[in-house]
């Protein structure tokens, strides 16, 4: 199966940012989700990109309707 990596970038660093990558890990069945030094997640998921990318937003999307003033996710991938 085919491979995608989706980034989420962190906008604004707090409670509420480590609170929301907690609650993402877990919708994804990951043990965590930690920023780089520049504030890059990169999620390696199983499938292709616009599939991984949906996946990816329905998660975030079930952590709350305020998710976008802490995360960007990265554009969605072309088909």
């Amino acid at each position: 199966m085919a491979e995608s990596v989706i980034t989420v970038r962190v906008l604004r660093k707090g409670a509420r940012t480590t609170e929301l990558l907690q609650e993402l890990a877990q919708a994804l069945g990951r043990e965590s989700l930690e920023p780089d030094d520049l504030g890059v997640v990169d999620i390696r998921m199983n499938g292709r990109g616009p599939r991984a990318w949906e996946e990816v937003r329905d998660a975030l999307d079930s952590t709350g309707d305020d998710w976008r003033q802490w995360l960007h996710l990265a554009p969605r991938p072309p088909r």
